[in-house]
């Protein structure tokens, strides 16, 4: 059943949905972010009793599996380093959190949330980098003629993270764009997102030749896909606000409104090579995509001059992946729909693992993927499985999220098996 905060006056309405996830809406217009803040987390605990052991253990276990082995004090001071340049509602927000998760340790692995680690935990992504891939269709690759996306979240093997799933409304009425985040319980700025305009954003990791920058006087990127969204109303100007921006580390987001999809390639170390990658956009040398229309992506830029991090067989295999089976799909003047987007999603290969068979939708036994979704950028049908799920290779089961526009609508039934 869906719940608010005590004390909250509707600020915050939180439900757990059909066992698998949690949809929540946050509503500004009945206060401020950190009065939202504060129902948020008090609403957390009174719906997740184990909130706080679930985010400590998935802290904990993304900075032992870091490529730099960073500890928990080098991290609270990037993340605060990254707090003072965010939007002030966001800061209020995360404070607001911080006044109910408030406890005074700062220890990853005893179960318990101190403010520091709850600001790292919404900054995890700029400090510490998951997977992932996605593709999309529009125009005459659909079968609608509708941009439709297909993503996935591949991050690391954590029991915890499947009682954290989370779909938030971001409910700013008639102050900017409303907005739809996937990710987990708690997150304010999240990996996959939407907007009341039409405009999706989801971020994949992208190695860099160095560590991490200094986080002095850079931005945080999911913060600020979040703004972008509520700000701006289309491919071209989210990626024009994110291109004016530095960041700590450098990163791929699969942008689509309802008439195109692109790659923007937010590469740190080679940034007058960056930019939006299209259907039709001159690629490095040794990579090729010969679909109109289309747009498909892994852990790599592939824009000629960017760094270059392709090479390795879970990058490689993954990315003949998607170009063999959207060569089967769109061969002869083929078409595209969510059912066939999401077929592109749930690919597990032989054995579910990317760097053996090319797996698009990763086993639990590799870098699994704990979201999958197909998203109509016209209608906001969304299609979604929450796993990880089990099984080399598994088999992932969709349910249908939203069946239209969840703005107008959010808490609309919904449920049912949409693909399998």
């Amino acid at each position: 059943m869906a719940q608010s905060a005590d004390g909250s006056a509707g600020l915050v309405t939180l439900e757990w949905t059909d066992g698998l996830y949690y949809k929540v809406e946050l509503d500004f217009t009945k206060g401020s972010h950190y009065e939202t803040g504060a129902a948020y987390a008090a609403a957390i605990v009174d719906a997740c009793p184990g909130y706080e052991a679930a985010v400590d253990a998935l802290l904990k276990v993304s900075v032992e599996g870091g490529k730099d082995l960073p500890d928990l004090d080098t991290l609270i001071a990037n993340a605060k380093e990254l707090l003072a340049d965010m939007p002030a509602g966001y800061a209020e927000e995360i404070a607001g959190m911080g006044a109910v998760f408030s406890y005074d340790v700062d220890e990853l692995g005893d179960g318990r949330l101190s403010q520091n680690e709850l600001l790292v935990f919404q900054v995890v992504h700029d400090v510490l980098d998951p997977a992932c891939s996605a593709c999309a269709v529009y125009g005459d690759s659909s079968a609608t003629g509708e941009t439709i996306v297909g993503r996935n979240l591949d991050w690391y093997d954590l029991e915890a993270l499947s009682s954290l799933h989370a779909v938030t409304l971001f409910n700013n009425g008639e102050n900017g764009n409303s907005v739809i985040g996937m990710g987990f319980l708690g997150q304010l700025f999240t990996p996959s997102s939407f907007s009341g305009a039409h405009v999706s954003a989801a971020v994949l990791d992208s190695d860099m030749n160095q560590g991490y920058f200094s986080c002095e006087g850079r931005d945080a990127y999911l913060a600020d896909i979040r703004y972008a969204l509520e700000t701006e109303g289309s491919v071209e100007a989210v990626a024009q606000y994110l291109e004016n921006h530095e960041y700590t580390h450098s990163f791929l987001t699969i942008l689509a409104d309802e008439s195109v999809a692109a790659v923007l390639e937010s590469d740190q170390e080679r940034p007058d090579a960056a930019g939006l990658r299209y259907a039709d956009s001159a690629l490095r040398e040794g990579i090729e995509w010969p679909y109109a229309d289309a747009v498909a992506a892994v852990n790599a830029n592939f824009l000629p001059g960017t760094t270059d991090n392709y090479a390795g067989a879970s990058n490689e295999l993954r990315f003949a992946s998607y170009v063999s089976l959207f060569g089967e799909k769109l061969a002869d003047g083929g078409t595209m729909d969510m059912a066939d987007v999401l077929d592109v999603m749930s690919y597990g290969g032989t054995d579910g693992v990317a760097k053996s068979s090319g797996a698009i939708y990763r086993a639990e036994s590799d870098y699994p993927s704990v979201l999958s979704y197909a998203l109509n950028m016209t209608t906001l049908e969304l299609a979604a499985c929450f796993g990880p799920t089990p099984g080399n290779p598994a088999q992932p089961v969709y349910i249908e999220v939203f069946s239209g526009d969840p703005f107008t609508n959010f808490w609309a039934e919904a449920g049912a098996v949409a693909y399998s």
